[in-house]
């Protein structure tokens, strides 16, 4: 009898309604990560969203957040930390931070990258002077002077350029990953040990 090689076993409990991990291929390092609930991501916002899962790793093996391509070159979220870690020993909720990099004050960036939003532009959106944006969402009133541009709003009173995620929608990927735990030495001059290539960020070429 052949049996399982218990450092590959990952304990993994989801919450109610939320899918196990999974890999696109049979060849697909990362498993998709999901968002375990909708959530709207406005311009210059930085949104903890969470996956809905718990993982128990064994010892010497790590889980690392990463962006998938498709989403960082179609759209502005950015997973901020990324890659992010997550020890064997954490059993808390496996989250993903995510940023909407839009342009807030000036939508010709995000037009040009979206020129399918021009579309019935001036129904599906009205504009708003800022410090009506900003009083809507802190009750506070800007501070005289401050300069005091155009928003553009959807019918929900989002910005341009908010991003709606959706419970399941893919938005980041997990990809485990062995890990080493070195002893340190300390020594008068690092550069005693071994060969010292000199140099340092930058001085082997930007190409």
């Amino acid at each position: 009898m052949v049996e399982k090689d218990i450092t590959k076993i990952v304990y993994i409990e989801l919450e109610d309604g939320v899918a196990l991990p999974a890999r696109a291929s049979s060849q697909a390092a990362g498993y998709d990560l999901c968002a375990s609930a909708s959530a709207v991501i406005e311009p210059g916002q930085t949104v903890l969203i969470s996956t809905g899962i718990r993982l128990a790793m064994p010892p010497g093996l790590e889980a690392q957040v990463r962006p998938r391509s498709g989403l960082s070159l179609r759209t502005d979220l950015r997973i901020t930390n990324s890659p992010g870690t997550i020890d064997a020993d954490y059993r808390g909720l496996v989250s993903v931070i995510c940023e909407n990099t839009a342009p807030l004050f000036d939508p010709i960036p995000y037009l040009l990258k979206h020129p399918e939003e021009l579309t019935d532009f001036n129904k599906r959106y009205k504009a708003i002077p800022a410090a009506t944006y900003f009083k809507n969402r802190t009750g506070r009133t800007l501070p005289f002077g401050l300069h005091d541009p155009t928003i553009y709003v959807d019918a929900n009173g989002h910005p341009l350029g908010s991003l709606y995620i959706e419970k399941g929608d893919r938005i980041a990927q997990l990809i485990f990953s062995k890990t080493e735990v070195p002893e340190f030495v300390v020594v008068d001059e690092v550069a005693s040990i071994g060969s010292d290539r000199g140099g340092g960020f930058g001085s082997t070429g930007t190409r």
